[in-house]
């Protein structure tokens, strides 16, 4: 019944079985439009792209960067025209149909690009790039804001509790916090104290350096906190593992390929270097491998159907 004034209508049977299937319609349609996975994913592939390519070989887009900062640019650059646009396209595919894993890596390629993006929107001096870098931080911000309320939380974490290697990951996360925040802060430390600028400033003719700044205020305090909440047994802790293992896979081939380009640029090619960040890249990826593998297979396959 619906009230028109004051007077009852009562609707026919076969009248209020249409107005719920048109609902049910208007849901599951809705569900798909503001879904913003494919379309997001396939502009910031573009995006991503399209920045690597011309930093790559146009050489006035670095043309006022250091020899040091334009050859890490370019070492970026390679990675993200290689590996994060097609992981960021496929993942974003799969996970638009429905993959619980894939949105999780899509999750964790998101982050790097903010990660990366806010050291080329804020560090890379101004060049004819500068809007494309605009565009792509404020597309992977707010569609990564706009796809978490399609990751179910709960529901992952009934998927890995029973078999996910928290522990292992939790302590993996902790040691590379623990060696990161070190490393980074000896220098600042010891510079502040000797009221200085750090040597890794000066070379890179930045205000600040801006790794360490990401490290420090984002990057170490993620990892810390998906440790703990993996060792208290928190739902949110078997989400954010595999996203943060994504990201450090990305990470670890960046630094790889970043190390490389400036041994070529004549800066010391240093080969164990390049070789323990491989080895970083695969153990990162094979540890996010084993520990998507050992969820609840029949799990992953519900909550697939769910959210196709």
């Amino acid at each position: 019944m619906v009230f028109a004034g004051c007077r009852v209508v009562t609707l026919p049977a076969w009248a209020l079985n249409i107005f719920a299937a048109a609902n049910v319609h208007v849901v599951m349609t809705s569900k798909r439009t503001y879904d913003p996975m494919l379309w997001s994913s396939v502009v910031l592939a573009l995006l991503v792209a399209a920045t690597a390519v011309v930093g790559i070989w146009w050489p006035a887009a670095y043309a006022r960067e250091t020899p040091y900062s334009r050859a890490g640019a370019v070492g970026s650059d390679l990675v993200d025209l290689f590996v994060v646009a097609p992981v960021l396209l496929i993942s974003g595919i799969k996970g638009y149909r429905g993959s619980i894993p894939a949105r999780l890596v899509w999750l964790g390629a998101q982050g790097y690009l903010f990660y990366n993006f806010v050291i080329y929107a804020f560090a890379v001096h101004f060049n004819a790039l500068v809007l494309l870098y605009c565009a792509t931080l404020s597309l992977c911000f707010y569609s990564t804001v706009l796809a978490l309320p399609f990751i179910p939380i709960g529901q992952i974490a009934a998927a890995c509790a029973p078999r996910a290697p928290r522990k292992t990951v939790a302590i993996t996360f902790i040691v590379l916090v623990l060696s990161t925040a070190v490393f980074d802060l000896l220098e600042d430390v010891a510079a502040i104290a000797a009221g200085r600028i750090p040597q890794s400033i000066v070379v890179l003719n930045q205000p600040v350096n801006f790794v360490h700044v990401l490290d420090l205020a984002f990057l170490l305090p993620g990892l810390c906190i998906t440790a703990v909440f993996l060792l208290r047994r928190k739902a949110a802790g078997y989400a954010l593992a595999p996203v943060m293992l994504a990201l450090l896979a990305i990470m670890s081939v960046e630094l790889a390929s970043i190390v490389a380009m400036m041994g070529r640029a004549g800066f010391g090619m240093n080969f164990t270097m390049i070789g323990s960040f491989m080895v970083l890249g695969v153990a990162f990826t094979a540890l996010l491998g084993f520990y998507l593998a050992r969820a609840n297979g029949s799990a992953w396959i519900g909550l697939d159907r769910l959210h196709s």
